[in-house]
């Protein structure tokens, strides 16, 4: 009796998350959400002012050191998710992103956003990517720069690393508690990393 009791009471308190448990003969199961383990941001170059003008930006994929088979596919996509994420902090005006092409050098890349009126290039590199899909460690490492397009210089860099990974289960006297993984780690790992970095950047512009 005792242990439908606890059984109750524990459902009760948990009400508020009920896509978060199950039911079971010996008890709760219960699954709180992993978190995304931020390192440090290290920047290496740093603006000492920032122009104050409108800013256009143009992103392009990023490059990935890692010689795996989807390298160009994945850094479409980090660079996408990391253009979103600027987006949502509202780091520049505009932020277009051009996916048609791999990363072409910095030469051409500057040469390119001149010729689509950005006065802004943001480019990035992935240095470390390992995906643990569902069970395992998610780890991304990312490199990010910005450029001042009409002269060139290399205003901001910066390097950071995040990982996830799940938990192993607790057994308590009636719940059993694990940590669950999002159904796409990587993109929430490199979210985090993205805004992060955005929050770095901000500091820099006149407000």
């Amino acid at each position: 009796m005792k242990f439908f009791i606890l059984c109750a009471c524990s459902i009760l308190f948990l009400g508020c998350a009920a896509d978060r448990f199950d039911v079971n003969l010996y008890g709760i199961d219960y699954q709180d959400d992993a978190e995304v383990l931020l390192g440090e941001l290290v920047e290496a170059v740093t603006p000492a002012s920032m122009p104050d003008t409108g800013y256009r930006a143009l992103v392009l994929p990023f490059a990935l050191r890692q010689d795996i088979a989807v390298r160009k596919d994945l850094g479409r996509e980090m660079a996408d998710i990391f253009r979103r994420a600027w987006l949502q902090k509202r780091v520049f005006g505009t932020m277009e992103f051009d996916p048609s092409r791999a990363w072409p050098g910095l030469d051409e890349a500057l040469a390119l956003a001149r010729a689509k009126g950005a006065n802004i290039l943001v480019t990035g590199n992935v240095s470390q990517f390992y995906e643990g899909g569902g069970t395992g460690r998610t780890s991304i490492g990312v490199t990010a720069e910005v450029h001042w397009v009409p002269d060139g210089t290399l205003i901001w860099s910066a390097a950071q690393a995040a990982a996830m990974e799940a938990g192993p289960a607790k057994d308590y006297v009636v719940v059993r508690s694990s940590t669950r993984l999002p159904e796409h780690p990587t993109y929430a790992v490199m979210r985090a990393l993205s805004l992060s970095m955005a929050d770095g950047f901000i500091r820099y512009l006149p407000r």
